[in-house]
């Protein structure tokens, strides 16, 4: 959701971002319950609010699956110069329709609708290298204190994760850093 935000702000050049994935939950961490209380509770205090306040549609998922294949798709959507279709195809289709995007059909539906080869998208998700390449960003993240998302690393060194952080850099307001 937060990145309607900060793609506004990349087009208007007010910043520059560097898009990289990172997988909250990565096996064999346990996965949250799509039904349980703290995504529900969660969701009806902050998220449903901040999406009406965005015009953004946006629903609780049915599904909390595992974003390993969709995250290394996401690797090589970047390197075809169609992340931020794709990136918007896999959340229409988790948050708005309530797909598990971490299917193959869902992988190459949204791979269409981003105007990338289906097949390739697959073959892409899959690869050992894209894998190995998201480990080496998870291990850097964690490193740097990246702990949720979206996560925000500003050049000084002061980081934020969570939903307005980039309105209170350009406001001037320090980043809330959360434990």
């Amino acid at each position: 959701m937060e990145s309607h935000v900060l793609e506004a702000a990349e087009d208007a050049g007010t910043v520059e971002i560097e898009w990289l994935p990172f997988e909250l939950r990565p096996a064999p961490r346990p996965l949250l319950e799509p039904r349980g209380d703290h995504l529900r509770v969660d969701w009806t205090q902050h998220v449903y609010r901040r999406a009406l306040a965005l015009g953004i549609e946006i629903h609780l998922p049915r599904y909390q699956p595992r974003s390993t294949l969709p995250l290394a798709a996401c690797l090589w959507a970047q390197e075809q110069g169609r992340l931020r279709d794709f990136k918007h195809a896999l959340y229409e289709a988790f948050f708005c329709e309530g797909e598990d995007i971490a299917t193959d059909r869902e992988l190459a539906r949204a791979a269409g609708h981003a105007g990338l080869e289906p097949d390739a998208v697959i073959a892409a998700a899959y690869s050992p290298e894209r894998i190995a390449q998201l480990l080496e960003i998870r291990r850097e993240a964690e490193a740097a204190g990246v702990r949720g998302v979206p996560s925000l690393l500003a050049d000084n060194g002061e980081s934020h994760w969570g939903m307005g952080g980039l309105e209170r850099l350009l406001a001037g307001e320090p980043l809330v850093p959360r434990q």
